[in-house]
């Protein structure tokens, strides 16, 4: 597909977007969802689409093993310029088929990675497949349906109908909608997610997570770690249509059900 194509050539090539994502401040950008990766010592820790590293970096720096792949050799270069410790490992990867065997990882996590897939249900599959039984998966994305992204009065109805189908189950199948990305770094604000492709919603994205033998363990609408603006995020209805979506769950079986 010529998109799929497009769009991965975009962060193959994209110097300024990993220039960008250096920049941001981990306590902000990165805090809770490192939180969530982080186990006991000696566990084995996968971040999928890891960017340039903070994330693997501050993990090994606390004596976890740690493991990132990233589908741009730009990010992994950049991976490995910054490396903190030898229990840190990157790799040039595609997320929709990683290099391990079954059951490998006790931890695995993407953060703002699903919305930049067509297919983030095949990542979601690879993510379950490299996790130990009762591993913990993490998935952290924008709410991209949240009226906060909705550029026009068309777009802020769209997203709302889209959302409350999500929330009261109208959707014959558990899909998500897509939207045309803007592959183009000159203009562009990192932190606008125009490059997204995919409109998550985070009652779809449990559902799936759920059918294929997933429990979930806590859920969020909001990525950083402010404390009351975090207790606020995790009650119902709320943590459907805040402006970030947060899922923690448990590999329950070994075997689920691939759509």
């Amino acid at each position: 597909m010529k998109l799929e194509r497009d769009i991965q050539r975009f962060y193959k090539t994209s110097q300024r977007y990993f220039a960008k994502l250096r920049e941001k401040e981990f306590k902000e950008w990165f805090l809770k969802y490192y939180g969530h990766l982080k186990s006991r010592e000696g566990r084995l820790v996968l971040d999928v689409g890891c960017g340039v590293g903070q994330v693997v970096n501050k993990l090994a720096m606390d004596g976890l093993t740690a493991i990132g792949i990233d589908i741009s050799p730009i990010a992994i270069k950049s991976c490995h310029e910054a490396r903190s410790s030898k229990r840190a490992s990157f790799i040039v990867a595609s997320c929709y088929k990683m290099p391990f065997r079954d059951n490998v990882f006790n931890t695995v996590g993407c953060l703002d990675v699903l919305e930049h897939l067509i297919n983030p249900e095949v990542c979601m599959d690879e993510m379950i497949r490299v996790t130990v039984g009762d591993g913990k998966i993490t998935i952290a994305s924008p709410n991209l349906l949240c009226p906060v992204y909705a550029n026009s009065l068309k777009g802020l109805v769209g997203n709302m109908k889209m959302l409350l189908q999500s929330l009261v189950r109208l959707k014959a199948t558990l899909n998500f909608e897509h939207r045309e990305p803007v592959l183009d770094d000159s203009t562009r604000d990192i932190e606008l997610d125009l490059d997204a492709v995919t409109l998550l919603d985070s009652a779809t994205l449990k559902s799936l997570l759920a059918k294929k033998g997933i429990k979930i363990t806590y859920q969020s609408s909001y990525l950083g770690s402010r404390r009351i603006i975090e207790v606020l995020s995790t009650l119902p209805f709320l943590r459907s249509v805040g402006g970030g979506i947060f899922l923690v769950g448990r590999k329950c079986t070994k075997d689920y059900e691939r759509s």
